[in-house]
């Protein structure tokens, strides 16, 4: 559309002047300050422009032009405080007509960058408008070199509008479903007006081939790879940010087949880090795309990464049970099966914490030789679970008649040995503590003795010394509190004027029956946290040992003591507030309330939460896992 005159008849000419000057005068209006703001002047103008009236953005444009004896260009060129031209504000809007009329009078307008490097094309591809984009890459169609330029054009963050559209598609991908097809032809446009916009990468090296496998655009992807023949700048691309991991990333099966159709050799690369694609899938857990890989290309089986590790060990450090299932069945020796620290699969899945492997393991009659396999240091699986605290882990393993509890690494260690040594103050945790009991659960032996044994030790026993003191303190305040409650209880006594039915001294409620039970729960309270206070003692001897159980006990103890003193005080408080009915059932409500709270987070402390007994093993799993949840 060209151009219209304005009420006054005074022409809008259109940009009569050389390519030079038309590249300067647009360079001049991306980087000029002088213009920021300037298209708020007149809104009515910004507003038309965004609205898409062009009959009404000719008719301002006209009269301001008039007024004001300003040149119409460089109304055109006023931009907003983002560097945002009338141009900018069109293709984000999808206003064909106004952009339109902006590229016949200024076509080197859709060159110009606002604040974030974008251009026009960047906004109308990211919006999703494909004919805007289409109009915008004809305005420089007859010239080349300046089609070019803009179809390569870098916001700063260096991507390309093909790089946004993809972009865009990602991050709206489960909605605006509306605009899914748009961005799709965008993609499929761009490409084939500039295949090797494809070839470009951002500043997180994020090429369009890379991004549109991410988004499991085949089409794209088909289109990519027919329409680029030069096979070392693909090579080039599939060794930066692949676009097979990509595609195993998002687990699009028909992108990775529509790669294997069309460039099979590609799948032969390896990345930086020296990984197949068949360690990507090992790393997401595709186990979809792990099957296919290990048809086409079952040598990748047993090919390292420069890590030393194999994709069934990348597997097993991730947890992805089913893809170590499926890989195992092209493992004729999984003993065999080492990364360079002499560590099978069961080894990473240990120190890593995979109980699902490990369970997974365990229960394979065939994998019977990994379980007391030992690394180059001569750590078994359990001894590497119990280095890295993974309670659950060293459980199962100790629940195995098959493991070797009392197998020595090469440092002269027991795994119990090994959860002793590394349990300080500054980093000790309730985790290591359970990971500790498990061991001591399933009698596990120590190999350290006499000094050795007590070097190991001595700056561990301050470990415990924080906990016990807390515990002693809390325990006497409970016993002084229940002591005093004993003495002051609700209603108080009978006294010698009273009637002479009632027995002096007695205390005025002993009939009722919340104060008989404010009286049992607050002795209790009071006895409990005596015992668990002389208990606590034995932690001064510093034995380690007898700290450990020490503690052990004294813990049920005082948790039965908080109980008790929680329903003597709500007995309590229900006696002196019996008389209002909706005040004593209030206070009864929140009293069971938190006191079956209380009995909930308590009760793995009353049980043993592991033992050698066989019986009460399987009875203390659950409280064992419930303050395995609690830790981790």
């Amino acid at each position: 559309m060209q151009p219209s005159r304005g009420d006054d008849d005074v022409p809008i000419r259109i940009w009569s002047g050389s390519d030079e000057e038309a590249r300067a005068f647009s360079i001049r209006i991306s980087n000029a300050d002088d213009h920021a703001t300037e298209i708020y002047k007149d809104q009515n103008l910004y507003l038309a422009a965004k609205n898409g009236n062009l009959e009404e953005f000719t008719t301002i444009l006209q009269r301001i032009s008039t007024s004001n004896h300003i040149n119409f260009h460089d109304i055109l060129t006023r931009s907003t405080p983002i560097g945002n031209t009338f141009l900018h504000v069109a293709a984000k809007h999808g206003k064909l007509n106004i952009a339109n009329f902006i590229t016949a009078a200024q076509p080197y307008l859709a060159l110009s960058n606002n604040f974030y490097g974008e251009t026009p094309l960047h906004l109308a591809a990211k919006s999703g408008h494909l004919s805007m984009v289409e109009a915008l890459v004809r305005v420089h169609h007859h010239q080349p070199d300046e089609e070019a330029t803009l179809l390569r054009a870098k916001n700063k963050k260096g991507n390309t509008a093909l790089h946004e559209t993809l972009l865009s598609f990602l991050e709206n991908k489960r909605g605006k479903a509306s605009l899914h097809g748009c961005w799709i032809r965008i993609a499929e446009s761009l490409i084939q007006n500039d295949p090797h916009l494809s070839y470009s990468s951002n500043k997180d090296q994020e090429s369009a081939l890379y991004l549109a496998a991410k988004a499991g655009l085949k089409d794209c992807v088909s289109l990519i790879l027919r329409l680029l023949p030069e096979q070392e700048c693909l090579n080039e691309l599939f060794n930066k940010k692949s676009p097979i991991e990509a595609a195993i990333q998002g687990k699009h099966r028909d992108v990775l087949e529509a790669m294997l159709d069309m460039k099979r050799s590609f799948f032969h690369l390896r990345d930086e880090n020296g990984r197949n694609p068949l360690h990507h899938a090992a790393d997401y857990g595709y186990l979809e795309g792990a099957n296919l890989l290990r048809i086409h290309f079952p040598e990748m089986t047993t090919q390292r990464d420069k890590s030393g590790s194999f994709p069934i060990l990348v597997a097993s450090s991730e947890g992805h049970v089913d893809v170590v299932d499926v890989l195992l069945q092209d493992l004729p020796d999984p003993a065999e099966v080492l990364d360079t620290d002499g560590r099978n699969i069961l080894h990473l899945a240990a120190r890593h914490g995979r109980t699902n492997v490990v369970r997974s393991v365990l229960r394979n009659p065939h994998l019977h030789e990994l379980i007391n396999m030992t690394d180059e240091a001569g750590n078994t699986p359990l001894h590497l679970a119990t280095r890295h605290w993974h309670p659950m882990a060293v459980r199962d393993f100790t629940w195995d008649k098959r493991v070797d509890i009392a197998i020595i690494n090469d440092d002269g260690m027991t795994a119990l040995d090994v959860a002793e040594y590394h349990m300080q103050l500054k980093d000790f945790q309730n985790i290591q503590y359970l990971t500790w009991t498990a061991l001591m659960a399933a009698s596990t032996p120590r190999a350290l003795t006499g000094n050795t044994l007590g070097t190991t030790k001595t700056h561990r026993i301050d470990a415990f010394e924080r906990q016990v003191n807390f515990l002693l303190l809390v325990s006497i305040l409970i016993a002084t509190v229940t002591y005093a409650a004993g003495f002051t209880v609700p209603g108080g006594y009978n006294s010698s004027d009273d009637d002479h039915n009632n027995t002096p001294g007695l205390a005025t409620m002993l009939r009722h029956m919340a104060f008989q039970v404010f009286v049992l729960t607050d002795v209790l309270a009071m006895y409990s946290s005596l015992t668990a206070a002389v208990v606590l003692g034995w932690a001064l001897s510093f034995d380690f040992v007898l700290v450990v159980k020490a503690l052990h006990l004294a813990l049920p103890l005082f948790g039965g003591a908080l109980m008790m003193m929680c329903i003597a005080f709500t007995a309590g408080i229900y006696l002196v507030v019996h008389d209002i009915w909706w005040l004593r059932t209030g206070v009864l409500i929140m009293g069971i309330h938190f006191v079956i709270k209380l009995v909930l987070l308590g009760l793995p402390l009353c049980f043993p939460v592991s033992s050698p007994n066989i019986f009460l093993r399987y009875i203390s799993y659950y409280p064992f896992y419930f303050l395995v949840l609690l830790n981790t």
